[in-house]
């Protein structure tokens, strides 16, 4: 495989991993419990999450550090005790030792940088300087682990998104993915905050990132559109990783029922449509990576 992240996704479609929270859900994790906090307990479990989805055919898997800036950890009393580099460099070091148990070194570990959770004003009193140094803070500690590549996820708020690619660039040279998430309206997709395609694809765009997409927040079925709006916006790679379906919930759980043999069915036609990239978001698991795969691998 071509180590060169850029080279590769501008010759083939690269296929990432799927849910990571999810699964930690399905194996335990308590409500409130913040999913970084296994990294350190519960290191065998995360490691064998890494594993199924690398043997399921994913080139690039995330490390679980979604929530692992400052402001996120400190905003819940699980995560509040943790250590941010510790944290991060525990999760690379999981994501490497997957790899090799796997017997694939030469697939790409993404450091996956989540939402800080809090507001700008004038919903909330989150500062542009407070985003950028707990996302330059997390991004160092992920480039000094060895990431190969940065994985900015489930953006809602557009001067969220640009502070944090503002901050890996500040630190690091590797590539940098940007995703936002979108719900799908009447008069087309949007972000919480009121964002638009056009407006995340040029923002960023215009800052450097490598590639551009979405996650999360709506079904394979309601983004195949939205990867259609992304290619009539840029040449630029773009990645989409969309939920197993709406979720309902059952005995307070949410419960995703999607087959996988439907998801990869719309994932195949993200790809037609012209997707760089494809994986899961919530719901998915190694199942459903391995029928993206197996369409990739076979049409």
């Amino acid at each position: 495989m071509d180590r060169d992240f850029r080279k590769l996704i501008g010759r083939k479609v690269v296929l990432f991993d799927g849910g990571m929270g999810s699964m930690l859900i399905a194996a335990g994790l308590k409500e409130g419990e913040a999913p970084e906090r296994w990294i350190l307990t519960e290191s065998e479990q995360v490691m064998g999450i890494h594993t199924a989805y690398v043997e399921a055919g994913a080139e690039v898997i995330q490390t679980n550090t979604f929530g692992a800036n400052r402001i996120k950890l400190s905003s819940s009393r699980s995560g509040s005790s943790l250590d941010v580099a510790e944290v991060n460099l525990k999760g690379v070091e999981l994501a490497r030792r997957a790899l090799e148990a796997a017997g694939h070194v030469d697939r790409f570990v993404a450091g996956e940088i989540g939402p800080t959770g809090q507001f700008f004003p004038p919903v909330g009193t989150l500062t542009a300087g407070e985003v950028r140094n707990a996302f330059r803070e997390q991004a160092r500690v992920l480039g000094h682990g060895g990431v190969d590549l940065f994985l900015v996820e489930t953006m809602y708020d557009l001067r969220e998104g640009l502070e944090a690619l503002r901050a890996v660039r500040e630190v690091s040279d590797k590539p940098v993915v940007v995703e936002f998430t979108f719900e799908k309206k009447p008069k087309g997709y949007f972000t919480l905050m009121g964002v638009t395609p056009r407006q995340v694809v040029e923002a960023l765009l215009a800052e450097g990132a490598d590639a551009v997409g979405a996650n999360c927040s709506i079904s394979s079925g309601e983004m195949v559109d939205l990867v259609f709006e992304f290619r009539s916006l840029t040449e630029a790679p773009i990645l989409f990783q969309p939920n197993a379906g709406n979720p309902v919930m059952e005995h307070g759980i949410a419960i995703y029922k999607q087959r996988p043999e439907e998801f990869a069915g719309d994932i195949w036609k993200m790809v037609e449509a012209g997707a760089n990239a494809v994986g899961g978001c919530c719901g998915t698991t190694p199942r459903f990576i391995s029928e993206i795969h197996e369409r990739l691998t076979h049409g």
